[in-house]
């Protein structure tokens, strides 16, 4: 079965009274969700011994839980100092996952900076491949790490340079972000055949398996020419793109990944509505 949440809380969470991230499994629960996905977007600054806690909550109530790397983390930097500190971020976050109970995290590979997009992402192949090796040197073989397709022009990221990244290791699965492929080509996602073209490519480049059970990122984006510019809510009209197309193709094809939302301040209730799409195509 597809599992659906959303990433952080939506701005309900907190009209509605809640304060505290202890709250949020029951919250989704109720809501018929099964996901969520704690962002250490600017810094792993939760204690494992806080993160069991949620961790044990999350149980309870049958939320899966995943986490966010730190954004700055940045496998095509030069320096190899930078490197080292990207991979010491990666490991902070897993070692807090594992904390958790959960088993995904999501990270940013890297941006050109002042290279060429050749050597930055060589870089970055190098730089995820010294990730891995200290990855299972710290025991940590039994998480998935998921390279995350990116939405700026600029950014590594593109759904070939994700195939190739996870191809280095068994443990490296996909995060597909549609919406981020959508803001970088600049709307090409409309159709069935234009969502089913990345999915051929992944069974391609990374067999059944890696695709089948990817992590998907979904949210309606604003972008311009460079790209990904700001998230938007499912209420959009313009932007896109749109859930329905993709759906069909997860039903035709079988798989089961997971979809984690990041509308602007509506994640829960686009994964609710997501999760009623989708159910819809299974009869439900």
């Amino acid at each position: 079965m597809i599992k659906f949440g959303p990433s952080g809380n939506s701005v309900s969470f907190v009209t509605e009274g809640h304060k505290s991230t202890m709250e949020t499994f029951e919250w989704l629960a109720n809501k018929n969700l099964d996901l969520f996905e704690y962002s250490f977007g600017q810094g792993v600054r939760l204690s494992q011994t806080t993160a069991a806690l949620f961790g044990a909550e999350a149980a309870k109530y049958n939320i899966e839980v995943s986490v966010h790397a730190p954004y700055f983390i940045n496998f095509a930097n030069p320096d190899p100092e930078k490197i080292d500190n990207s991979i010491n971020y990666i490991l902070s976050s897993l070692s807090v996952l594992k904390a958790f109970g959960g088993k995904r995290c999501v990270f940013h590979p890297g941006s050109e900076g002042g290279a060429s997009r050749s050597e930055a992402f060589n870089r970055t192949l190098k730089g995820v491949e010294k990730m891995a090796e200290a990855k299972h040197e710290m025991g940590f073989d039994d998480l998935i790490v998921c390279p995350e397709t990116m939405g700026k022009i600029a950014q590594i990221g593109t759904l070939e340079e994700i195939i190739e990244l996870c191809k280095i290791d068994s443990t490296i699965y996909p995060c597909i972000d549609f919406g981020h492929i959508n803001a970088r080509e600049c709307g090409s996602l409309k159709t069935k055949d234009d969502y089913r073209r990345i999915v051929d490519a992944m069974l391609d480049g990374i067999g059944e398996e890696k695709t089948a059970n990817m992590h998907i990122h979904f949210s309606k984006i604003e972008y311009t020419a460079r790209g990904e510019k700001r998230h938007l809510t499912f209420a959009d009209n313009k932007f896109g793109p749109e859930f329905e197309p993709l759906a069909e193709v997860l039903f035709d094809y079988k798989l089961s990944p997971h979809i984690l939302c990041e509308s602007a301040g509506t994640q829960a209730e686009d994964s609710v509505y997501m999760k009623k799409a989708y159910s819809k195509l299974l009869g439900f």
